[in-house]
């Protein structure tokens, strides 16, 4: 099973460089879907999330940090639920693919316009995984007050 999930998330990864590699070299290529609205195009993000300012060196960092503690979650806590693994699996997939483009470009290539802004396959897999971890049951009861 975690085999499964593995090769997903490295499937989704390498999709995602594919995609950005394609508009790194295509940066004028614009294709809208019904409207303005929607769309794939090229932006060169030096922020991170909702375009906040973090210098690219504390992003690095803080992506090595929060990556090293997913991989020890995952060898030493050994989860069972499928719903955890597939989120840890999801974030650790899209943060790689940001953190490649971080480390060698000093930015992210986002491509995919949804209304006012531009994202790419690693952030909404990052949300994807984030939503799977909230959701996901624990083995531990929850105090009744």
């Amino acid at each position: 099973r975690i085999e499964f999930f593995f090769l997903l998330g490295g499937f989704f990864l390498l999709f995602d460089q594919w995609i950005k590699f394609f508009f790194l070299y295509h940066q004028n290529f614009r294709l809208p879907f019904f409207t303005q609205w929607i769309g794939l195009e090229f932006f060169a993000n030096y922020g991170v999330a909702f375009g906040l300012p973090i210098p690219n060196l504390i992003t690095i960092l803080l992506t090595i940090l929060i990556l090293s503690g997913l991989c020890f979650y995952l060898l030493y806590k050994k989860p069972r639920e499928s719903r955890i693994i597939l989120g840890i699996t999801l974030i650790f997939s899209g943060a790689i693919s940001n953190f490649i483009d971080r480390a060698t470009l000093g930015f992210t290539i986002d491509y995919f316009r949804l209304f006012t802004s531009l994202v790419n396959l690693a952030d909404m897999l990052i949300v994807l995984g984030i939503i799977c971890l909230l959701t996901a049951k624990t083995d531990k009861p929850t105090a009744h007050i």
